[in-house]
């Protein structure tokens, strides 16, 4: 699941502001084709597809009887997490590259990653015992189980209601104090009230969806159309290239309440990518609600050339 279209500098660009729906329908569609297809073959389900593109409606069908079979597997699962990347755009910085992001123009991975891995001792003798895989989705896992035995709560559900009663730190109550930029039925598109990378957003399903075997037609179409809001936000706030990452959780989690989460991690124009990012943490010269208010003044636009 693989694909990247990199471009020669003099040569036909990409922009955000070109994506249209369909193409963000199609381009996930094709990641859950490969995801839902792959998982059928692990679980032995019969399935009978030409190479022609499944259509929504028989790809709903796998997933059920995916997730079904997921509920009544007893063994160990070889793959228990989906993975997937994209970065989209073109931009450089002072030093006329992008060490953290190499790929662009159209640069899409989506793959499945293993419940464990072998491991070595000086690259040599294997391990007693296999490791667990990294996923960037357990680093969520981790916290709320733990938030979980500290408090007893389910953290999403105080979380959504954290960012629906949102009030700055500045005590400016006549400006703006949603985080909340958009949302649906389905889905919440949002700034994170500690940005780890400047003028990141975060997409999070508002219902119990931990990742997109989870989610039905309705979600994943939710998804898709947050995360061309998302990038068209971002493009006419002045981004040329934007990196979205996806937080999934593990097919066989105990708990049920990890929410699917994406972030979109913008690369401005000569702003080069600072360490403190990769302490998952970032200073930033703004309040993250006065980011929100521009991201939905340009979004009122956005959404009447869409609708």
């Amino acid at each position: 699941g693989h694909f990247a279209a990199n471009m020669a500098n003099d040569a036909i660009r990409y922009r955000i502001e070109d994506l249209t729906l369909d193409d963000m329908y199609g381009l996930r569609h094709l990641y859950y084709q490969r995801m839902f297809i792959r998982m059928a073959e692990l679980l032995n389900i019969d399935h009978s597809f030409s190479r022609q593109t499944i259509t929504p409606a028989a790809l709903e069908d796998l997933r059920l009887r995916v997730a079904d079979a997921l509920q009544a597997a007893s063994d160990i699962l070889p793959f228990n997490s989906t993975l997937w990347g994209w970065n989209f755009g073109f931009d450089y910085a002072p030093s006329h590259y992008r060490l953290h992001a190499s790929h662009q123009q159209i640069h899409q991975q989506y793959a499945l990653l293993p419940s464990s891995v072998m491991a070595m001792h000086d690259h040599a003798t294997p391990a007693d015992e296999p490791l667990v895989s990294y996923s960037c989705g357990d680093l969520i896992q981790d916290f709320i189980t733990d938030y979980k035995k500290r408090t007893g709560n389910d953290f999403f559900t105080i979380y959504i209601q954290a960012l629906r009663n949102n009030r700055r730190m500045d005590h400016r109550d006549q400006a703006n104090h949603s985080l909340i930029i958009y949302e649906d039925e389905h889905v919440m598109l949002f700034v994170p009230k500690a940005q780890t990378s400047q003028w990141e957003l975060q997409l999070m399903t508002r219902n119990k969806v931990g990742n997109v075997l989870e989610a039905d037609i309705a979600t994943r179409q939710s998804l898709d159309r947050a995360m061309l809001f998302a990038q068209k936000i971002l493009a006419r706030l002045g981004a040329r290239m934007v990196t979205s990452i996806e937080f999934p959780k593990r097919f066989d989690a105990p708990l049920d309440d990890q929410r699917l989460l994406y972030a979109f991690l913008p690369k401005l124009p000569y702003a080069m990518g600072a360490f403190s990012e990769a302490q998952l943490r970032y200073i930033n010269g703004h309040y993250p609600e006065d980011f929100a208010a521009a991201c939905m003044d340009k979004l009122r636009n956005i959404q009447n050339i869409l609708t």
